[in-house]
């Protein structure tokens, strides 16, 4: 199929409003035509219907990367945006034409140009979940929460069996603070698609922000279960256990998460703080150690690395990380943790 057969060929999907083709149109397009935009968007926008989020930034990544030639800079959003116009402008009253203009919108970073045309294309088909869904997404963008949910709710009420806008609402009612609303949209998102870890996880967070952890510790693991290789989750049960004071368990997860993300210096911090008080003074020194190489700014690392260098008699080695610890710590009562260990060597006053 030549280049302007596939462009005809997006062009009428749109129009139908075929979202679930035009992921295969995008992928064969863009195989003919790799440096082609307007192919790259298709499958872009394939993926977004999808719910492949990943696959979509992925793609996004490599359009706008690719807008840079070896000598002069050549923009991809022109000719995207003059395609999608274009299209909007020959069919003004077609819901499909409008929505891909603002999903083209959205893409190029027109974010407000992107809600006014999903608002159109709300207004020419009402009952089309996918221009409230978008809209809501672009609205959290700019980080306006309540419009948002609004959107997400009347998309959710146009489309109950999608669990991605169930997925999406629950998430920012967790993020208003909402919790048994997100827990509702969570556990609603499971039942429509349980072979997928990501409404279990987060259901396990929210569970956990209620102070529920034996059934935030069963969604977790239920997510574990399904990808036992994500990092994250790994490390979410592991915090859950710490806090039911289930040591080995959360030594367990967290163990599992480095070795999935070696970088995840978060993960050694919390170990080292573990072995720490357990008196395993090297272990925690290697873990600590670790968690200072991959984020030198985490002042629990580095006062969790100054006990153990303490421990070890290395004390000027001690007072230069806590001394660092106590200049980033933001938490008045960690702070003052520091700052009385600081005092004790002699290294601050009373």
């Amino acid at each position: 199929m030549s280049d302007s057969a596939f462009r005809r060929q997006a062009c009428d999907l749109i129009l139908g409003r075929k979202w679930d083709q035009f992921l295969g149109t995008g992928r064969a397009w863009t195989k003919l035509e790799p440096n082609e935009p307007v192919a790259r968007l298709a499958l872009i926008i394939g993926h977004l219907f999808t719910g492949d989020y990943g696959g979509a930034h992925e793609q996004h990544a490599v359009l706008f990367s690719a807008a840079v030639g070896d000598d002069h800079p050549t923009d991809n959003k022109a000719p995207l945006r003059a395609f999608a116009e274009l299209l909007a402008r020959d069919h003004p009253e077609n819901p499909g034409a409008r929505l891909f203009l603002g999903l083209t919108l959205a893409q190029i970073g027109d974010v407000e140009g992107a809600i006014r045309e999903y608002k159109e294309s709300a207004r020419l088909d009402p009952d089309d979940p996918y221009s409230h869904y978008f809209q809501g997404q672009a609205h959290q963008a700019l980080g306006q929460i309540d419009m948002a949910i609004k959107k997400y709710r009347e998309a959710v009420k146009l489309a109950p069996h999608d669990f991605r806008m169930r997925l999406n609402l629950g998430s920012l009612y967790h993020t208003q603070g909402n919790l048994e609303s997100a827990i509702q949209q969570f556990r609603e998102a499971i039942k429509l698609n349980p072979s997928d870890p990501l409404p279990q996880y987060n259901l396990g967070l929210a569970l956990g922000d209620q102070g529920r952890l034996e059934p935030a510790i069963a969604a977790f693991k239920e997510a574990v279960r399904l990808n036992p290789e994500d990092a994250l989750v790994r490390y979410a049960l592991g915090l859950a256990y710490e806090t039911r004071g289930r040591l080995s368990e959360s030594v367990a997860e967290f163990e599992a998460a480095i070795k999935l993300a070696p970088d995840l210096s978060e993960v050694y911090t919390k170990l080292g703080w573990i072995y720490y008080n357990q008196h395993k003074v090297q272990q925690a020194a290697d873990v600590f150690e670790k968690a200072v190489q991959y984020n030198g700014e985490d002042p629990q690392a580095l006062h969790g690395l100054g006990l153990v260098k303490l421990a070890m008699k290395k004390e000027e080695e001690a007072i230069s990380l806590l001394k660092q610890a106590y200049q980033k710590e933001e938490r008045p009562d960690k702070k003052n943790a520091i700052r009385r260990v600081l005092v004790g060597v002699g290294a601050a006053q009373p």
